[in-house]
């Protein structure tokens, strides 16, 4: 087992990238690309073990060599299975291009930089946080789900609290470019408490409803709203699910990063997010997607299901 090296490893993936294409030429053949990388990271956490006992020196399926020579993870998957996964680039794109362009607009003036650094904080924390749309955004059909507000965010833990798919409060890490974009955004946003929603509507006749509800004796502009809803403590609504929607719709069409050619979607961060630690451990993929169970992790990430079992069983047979 000592002698076990990159090459072994290098050409192992190359015979799961084989595998791979040959769905690609025969849905009835071989295992998607997603597969492959899946079968990849049980050899990896296989090899993680016999490090852990001295028996090997270091991982070797750890290795970029090895690791370049897996099949893109679409690769052999039919039209009608797609579900958006974010990839790794496209989430490190998009995140990139969100800095950009809050950057840009802060220079040259032709965004509003508070929509700015919002924008780019809903990026990053859809990104890096695997929480779901409904825990970040007002869902209108769910009086519960008012979005996602101040006092559950833990900047300094990198946590959010959510309302989760279970109807039960749960906390949720945040990783640290989230965390870096989310506390410029509450810097520029400046909420008066922290009642206020973290991602606010800038639906201009929105806002203008809560001052005049709110009591406040004066005519709110466009220049004036934000700063009378400070002063005044009032809390602006949440941006709703379907503005989180339109947002990414926006920001994928300015910059050009897609997914298959599809505009980025809420739920394909959380899940890309996914696909990339169940890659590492299932077990880290359960708690970062607060599965009950790791048995519902391998449902949403295996996608062959008996097919996949199958797979396996003879891959063990051919030794």
């Amino acid at each position: 087992m000592g002698d076990l090296g990159v090459g072994h490893l290098e050409a192992h993936a190359g015979y799961l990238a084989r595998r791979a294409w040959a769905r690609e030429e025969d849905p009835d053949a071989g295992i998607t690309g997603r597969t492959a990388h899946q079968y990849y990271a049980l050899v990896r956490s296989f090899c993680t073990y016999l490090v852990e006992r001295d028996a090997l020196a270091s991982n070797p399926a750890a290795s970029p060599v090895a690791r370049e020579a897996l099949p893109d993870r679409s690769v052999g998957v039919r039209d009608e299975d797609r579900e958006q996964f974010w990839s790794e680039t496209t989430r490190e794109r998009i995140v990139r291009w969100m800095d950009w362009r809050t950057e840009d607009a802060l220079e040259a003036g032709w965004l509003d930089p508070a929509r700015a650094t919002r924008d780019r904080a809903l990026v990053a924390v859809l990104a890096y946080s695997g929480a779901r749309g409904a825990e970040l955004f007002r869902d209108p059909q769910n009086e519960r789900r008012q979005g996602l507000r101040w006092r559950h965010v833990d900047l300094e833990e990198g946590t959010l609290r959510v309302y989760g798919k279970t109807q039960e409060w749960q906390r949720t890490p945040l990783l640290a470019p989230g965390v870096d974009r989310l506390r410029a955004h509450r810097r520029r946003q400046d909420p008066p408490t922290d009642e206020w929603p973290v991602f606010a509507t800038r639906h201009l006749p929105s806002l203008y409803a809560t001052v005049r509800e709110g009591g406040v004796d004066a005519d709110p502009t466009t220049d004036t709203v934000w700063p009378l809803l400070r002063e005044h403590a009032l809390t602006p609504p949440a941006l709703s699910t379907a503005g989180a929607r339109r947002v990414l719709k926006t920001v994928s069409a300015e910059s050009g990063v897609t997914e298959d050619g599809e505009p980025l979607l809420p739920h394909g961060a959380r899940r890309g997010l996914g696909d990339q630690l169940y890659d590492t451990s299932a077990e880290l993929a359960q708690e970062v997607l607060r599965h009950r169970s790791v048995e519902t992790t391998h449902r949403s990430y295996r996608d062959d299901g008996v097919g996949r079992l199958r797979d396996a069983a003879e891959d063990a047979l051919d030794g």
